[in-house]
């Protein structure tokens, strides 16, 4: 059972930089290089972060045709990001509560 819990509470875990990142996205919307630019991180490192972040539903991506092909990103408003959070600990406490029952 604590496991389970460890693994909730992990699976929400966000780095300082996920916070550096997602407050400049709040801003504008910004390709990799120039959130890797900005917060002098590596692109690899930003990439790996917004994948993260974007799976989590705190940021959104577009897909652009400038010349080049990738994404954009954009910080997802907070309280859609609230109510996220607040859907999947409801569903995971959800799972726990049942993970009892049968005990």
């Amino acid at each position: 059972m604590l496991k389970e819990v460890a693994e909730i509470l992990e699976s929400l875990k966000l780095k300082p930089s996920d916070l550096r990142i997602y407050s400049l996205l709040e801003k504008r919307e910004l390709s990799v290089r120039e959130i890797a630019k900005e917060l002098n991180l590596s692109a690899r490192f930003v990439r790996e972060r917004l994948r993260d972040l974007h799976r989590k539903g705190i940021v959104r991506r577009r897909l652009v045709e400038n010349g080049w092909i990738g994404y954009v990103y954009r910080a997802e408003d907070p309280k859609v990001v609230v109510a996220r959070v607040k859907n999947y600990l409801l569903s995971e406490f959800g799972r726990l509560e049942k993970i009892l029952e049968s005990f």
